[in-house]
């Protein structure tokens, strides 16, 4: 509209400026053919003011007002008490002309005719929003549908298909594409719980030998104090990783909370994993436990074991200095000195990124299970950072 509108406006201008010009040109060419007189001619009329001056003649001390202040050669718009002259000065072989034309109904008309033209160009942008809107409401209908529809389908083993009643080919090709994928991911999904159920098989089938194996030993009475010290710390070390399978098994598997719930201190059990992460991870006495008061809490100790451990694993890990375990209040407390956790481990922790589509390790059983314990617990976690660079993390119970 804009560049339609501008044409317009410079069309009639140019018209207008054209038509009035071929006017000068006849009259200019009259006057001088006509007249041939030696004396100075002035003609005013409301419509049109002449004035010739002869070569050599000096001019007129009084000349009709839209000439005044005029000198040499000059063409241009005048307005004079509310009219609107065309002027131009001449300066021809027989002297010097000056015609004034009123073109104050030109200027009228073009006035009028610009109204007319905004009106227009309202009414037709008006029209053409009301257009838009109801074309783009009937373009994106079928999409709204298709989205709605998509929407309503529930997540869960056995997902129902989209209907493929489309008039539009595109939308019925993402119809019938959509529920190729749903086939598709029923089948992974059940492919994974096959894998599952393999892996549940075949993880508890040696815990349970190695169980049997120790029961043996045990029955045949044969071993000294030292080798009974040492068989049950290995029952001890059987028994927490048929536990720790099950949870993993039951976090994979998504299954609903089963905990076993218990009161019991945190102390000997934040204690105990850390002797063993001495033993195994050689952490020597890095790793120190503060808590001066009983931490009673009520939660699964089994699954609170493996998220305390994993969490001091991942610390161990990735620092070289002394780490923290305190136990106060009501919160847990794991603070080390070093550079800690990274941003994109930091961010799987705090569940605002998921693990990397790359499949880079991460330590223990994965900054992504603890977020996972963390949610079944039911317990908050924060992350901040220490004076000294380090990271700080933090458990809540709620």
């Amino acid at each position: 509209m804009a560049a339609m509108v501008t044409t317009v406006v410079l069309v009639n201008e140019d018209l207008e400026r054209t038509m009035l010009d071929v006017e000068f040109a006849q009259e200019r060419d009259f006057i001088l053919m006509n007249y041939t007189g030696e004396d100075v001619r002035i003609w005013d009329t409301p419509n049109l003011a002449v004035v010739f001056v002869p070569a050599g003649k000096p001019r007129p001390a009084v000349l009709p007002p839209v000439f005044r202040g005029l000198t040499g050669n000059y063409s241009g718009e005048i307005g004079i008490e509310g009219e609107t002259y065309l002027v131009t000065v001449d300066t021809v072989e027989t002297g010097v002309l000056y015609v004034a034309k009123n073109i104050t109904h030109f200027e009228n008309r073009e006035a009028l005719f610009e109204i007319a033209l905004i009106i227009m160009t309202l009414i037709i942008i008006a029209f053409s929003l009301l257009l838009a809107v109801l074309s783009s409401r009937r373009i994106v209908r079928p999409l709204k549908l298709l989205s709605e529809r998509i929407s309503r389908i529930p997540v869960g083993p056995s997902m129902p298909r989209m209907e493929t009643d489309y008039v539009d080919a595109e939308l019925h090709s993402i119809a019938v594409t959509f529920n190729r994928f749903l086939d598709e991911l029923e089948s992974y999904v059940r492919r994974e719980q096959s894998l599952l159920n393999l892996a549940s098989h075949e993880l508890r089938t040696p815990i349970a030998v190695m169980s049997g194996a120790l029961d043996i030993l045990e029955s045949r009475n044969q071993l000294n104090p030292n080798d009974q010290a040492t068989l049950q710390r290995v029952r001890s070390a059987c028994d927490e990783m048929r536990d720790n399978v099950s949870i993993l098994l039951t976090l994979a598997r998504r299954e609903p909370a089963k905990q076993d719930q218990e009161v019991f201190d945190m102390r000997p059990v934040a204690q105990q994993v850390i002797d063993d992460l001495k033993i195994s991870h050689h952490a020597g006495d890095r790793v120190t436990l503060q808590a001066q008061y009983p931490f009673t809490v009520n939660t699964d100790p089994v699954m609170m074991r493996m998220l305390l451990r994993n969490l001091i694993q991942n610390a161990v890990q990735h620092t070289k200095s002394d780490i923290r375990v305190t136990l106060s209040g009501s919160v847990i407390e794991i603070e080390d000195q070093g550079t800690g956790l990274t941003d994109d481990q930091q961010a799987i922790l705090l569940g605002q990124r998921k693990i990397a589509s790359d499949g880079a390790n991460l330590s223990g059983l994965g900054l992504y299970i603890v977020t996972l314990m963390t949610e079944r617990l039911g317990w908050q976690l924060d992350i901040t950072q220490t004076d000294n660079n380090g990271t700080r993390i933090r458990l809540d119970p709620k």
